[in-house]
């Protein structure tokens, strides 16, 4: 199972391997934008989510989410992603799980994220990062 902090290392890494710099980044633990690089004067700010809880003391702790909860989260990432669309001063990601149930719940939402410029990046299990 992929946790939020997964979903960020795999993109990072993916991201500095195309000569992105990191500015900063996030665990699922901390508040803030989880991951932000920068490369030739552009910056992109991704919002990442994961197939499962993380948080140790929970009652879903190691258990993959459901379909409801899996909607929950991509509605989110896609919330904060055009937030910072609007803000207008960086571009805007998200990274999730390469799930059918994620894949499900983008598709519905992919043509207006095209239209914007929001980047998404599929994180598969083995960790290998595809932008989709």
């Amino acid at each position: 199972m992929l946790t939020e902090d997964d979903v960020i290392d795999a993109v990072r890494d993916h991201l500095v391997a195309q000569g992105w710099e990191v500015v900063t980044r996030a665990r699922a633990t901390q508040r803030g934008e989880d991951l932000v690089v920068a490369r030739h004067g552009q910056r992109l700010s991704i919002e990442a989510k994961g197939e499962g809880s993380s948080k140790e003391g929970t009652a879903r702790y190691g258990k993959t989410f459901s379909n409801a909860q899996v909607r929950s989260h991509v509605a989110r990432a896609v919330l904060t992603a055009l937030q910072v669309v609007s803000a207008g001063t960086q571009s805007a990601g998200v990274a999730l799980p390469d799930t059918p149930a994620h894949q499900q719940h983008v598709q519905r939402v992919r043509v207006a994220l095209d239209r914007l410029g929001v980047k998404v990046f599929w994180v598969a299990a083995g960790g290998g990062v595809s932008l989709g």
